[in-house]
């Protein structure tokens, strides 16, 4: 069985180290690549979620069971970036 594979081995082995050479080098971009899309993308995610004014209010109690008594389904959520009835903790009139 070897015996027949011996030809076209020997006939290949010229082609051989540039093609592993070539996939070797993809393999690394791909990996970087995809690292620096997570980084990109997790940096984006946290800007978004630095935008939720949720811990400022003072209609936050910081309790897991009523997070919040005027909004307690979007409390902590993107959908409380923009809540109508955000005041915040401390006053400015003071």
């Amino acid at each position: 069985m070897f015996e027949l594979l011996y030809p076209l081995v020997r006939a290949i082995q010229p082609f051989l180290a540039p093609v592993c050479f070539f996939f070797a080098w993809a393999f690394v971009a791909v990996l970087t690549w995809g690292i620096w899309s997570a980084i990109a993308e997790t940096a984006t995610r946290a800007k978004v979620m630095h935008e939720i004014p949720c811990s400022n209010c003072q209609f936050f109690t910081n309790d897991h069971r009523l997070k919040c008594t005027v909004h307690p389904r979007i409390a902590n959520s993107e959908a409380a970036i923009n809540c109508p009835d955000y005041c915040s903790k401390t006053n400015l009139l003071y």
